[in-house]
């Protein structure tokens, strides 16, 4: 397995576990995060742990956001409820872009030349 894919997969699980962390401690969250900033900084391969963080993060929010949108609708057609949601337009944008610049990250750790060791 070549390194970029090794610290995409490491990105992804550091992502998936801070989302969760963020979720379950608000507490702990600022210092899980903190970490993965010098992870990413530190890495040799920053774009791909990036990349990996990114995706699967973005792919849960869209997901997340999906969901809301089925229950609310679910609950418009209730006899006796009503749900309205404001700006999931905006916000499928501003995930699908955050998405996206996971995607290019990766891209570019996979398709970036090293240079050749002596």
């Amino acid at each position: 397995m070549r390194a970029w894919m090794r610290w995409w997969l490491f990105g992804a699980v550091a992502g998936i576990t801070l989302l969760w962390v963020a979720i379950l401690s608000t507490f702990v969250f600022p210092f899980a995060l903190a970490l993965v900033v010098v992870l990413v900084l530190r890495s040799p391969e920053r774009a791909a742990l990036g990349g990996g963080a990114l995706i699967p993060t973005g792919l849960w929010f869209l997901d997340g956001l999906r969901v809301a949108v089925e229950r609310c609708a679910e609950m418009d057609r209730s006899p006796s409820g009503s749900c309205s949601i404001y700006g999931v337009n905006e916000q499928a944008i501003a995930m699908g872009l955050y998405v996206a610049v996971g995607v290019g990250l990766t891209a570019y750790a996979a398709l970036r030349q090293r240079p050749a060791r002596a």
